[in-house]
C-alpha cells in the first residue's frame, strides 16, 4: 500500500528510515478528487499553466504601463527578468531559424518558460515538477519532434526526403536506417535527458533535506536553480538546432 502511495523520493526517504514529505498533488487528486496517480503529472503541468498564465498577465500589465509611460521599457526587477529573458531567446530563434524565427518563436519561448517554471515548483516541498515524469518530456519531444520535422517539410517540399537517403543512391538504404533511427532517437534523448536530470535533483534535495535541514539542502537549492535553468534553455536550444537542420540547404 505504501509503495502506491509514495513518488520514487519518497519512497527512497521512508526506506531510509526518514519521514516522507507529502506530496500535495496527491492529497488533491487521488485523497479528494478520488482520481488515479497516474494524473499526478496533469495536475503539476496544470499548475504551471495556471502560474504561467498569471505571470504573463503580469508583465503584461507592466508593457502596457511603459507604453503609456516616456520609457517605453519596462520597469521593475520581475519585468527586466522577462524583458531579459525574451530577448535572448528572440536572438537564439534568431540565430537559428533564420527567416523562421517569428514562426517559431513562441513555440521556443514556451518550451523555455513552461520548462523552467516547472523545474522552479520542484525546488518547493511538496511540489514534485512534472518534468521528472518521463509522460511529460516525452510529450515535449515529441511536440518538438513535430515542429522541425514540420519546418524542414514547409521549407523543402517533398524534398525533404533527400536527407534521409543521402547523396549516393547505392548506400541509399543504409543511410535511410541510420537516420530513421537518429530523428527517432531525438524525442527520446531530449525527453530522457530532462527527466533525469530533474529528477535526479529533485531525489538528492528531498533526501539531503531529510538529513541536514539546514545548510547543504540551502547549497543544494542553489544547484537546483542551477540545473532548472540549464536544462530549460538546453531543451530550448537543441530543439532550435533541430529546426535550423531541417531547414538548412547544405545536404
Amino acid at each position: 500500500m505504501m509503495v502506491g502511495l509514495l513518488g520514487g523520493d519518497e519512497l527512497f526517504a521512508a526506506g531510509a528510515g526518514m519521514p516522507a514529505l507529502v506530496n500535495f498533488y496527491q492529497l488533491i487528486v487521488v485523497e479528494t478528487l478520488g482520481i488515479g496517480k497516474e494524473w499526478l503529472p496533469t495536475a503539476s503541468a496544470v499548475l504551471v499553466l495556471v502560474l504561467s498564465t498569471l505571470l504573463g498577465f503580469v508583465y503584461h500589465r507592466h508593457v502596457q504601463r511603459a507604453l503609456r509611460s516616456e520609457t517605453h521599457a519596462p520597469s521593475g526587477l520581475y519585468a527586466s527578468c522577462v524583458e531579459f529573458l525574451l530577448d535572448f531567446l528572440d536572438d537564439l530563434t534568431t540565430d537559428n531559424c533564420g527567416k523562421y524565427s517569428r514562426l517559431f518563436f513562441p513555440l521556443l519561448a514556451g518550451f523555455f518558460f513552461f520548462i523552467l517554471i516547472c523545474n522552479l515548483t520542484g525546488l518547493f516541498p511538496g511540489l514534485p515538477p512534472a518534468t521528472e515524469s518521463i509522460s511529460t518530456t516525452l510529450a515535449l519531444g515529441l511536440i518538438a519532434f513535430l515542429a522541425y520535422n514540420y519546418a524542414g517539410l514547409r521549407e523543402h517540399g517533398l524534398g525533404y526526403g533527400k536527407q534521409f537517403i543521402g547523396p549516393l543512391l547505392f548506400i541509399a538504404p543504409l543511410f535511410l536506417i541510420i537516420e530513421i533511427f537518429s530523428h527517432l532517437s531525438r524525442p527520446l534523448s531530449l525527453s530522457l535527458r530532462l527527466m533525469v536530470n530533474i529528477f535526479a535533483d529533485h531525489l538528492l534535495l528531498n533526501v539531503f533535506t531529510g538529513l541536514t535541514y539546514l545548510v547543504l539542502p540551502a547549497a543544494l537549492m542553489f544547484f537546483g536553480l542551477l540545473v532548472a535553468c540549464l536544462q530549460s534553455f538546453v531543451f530550448t536550444l537543441l530543439t532550435s538546432i533541430y529546426i535550423s537542420l531541417s531547414v538548412s540547404h547544405d545536404h
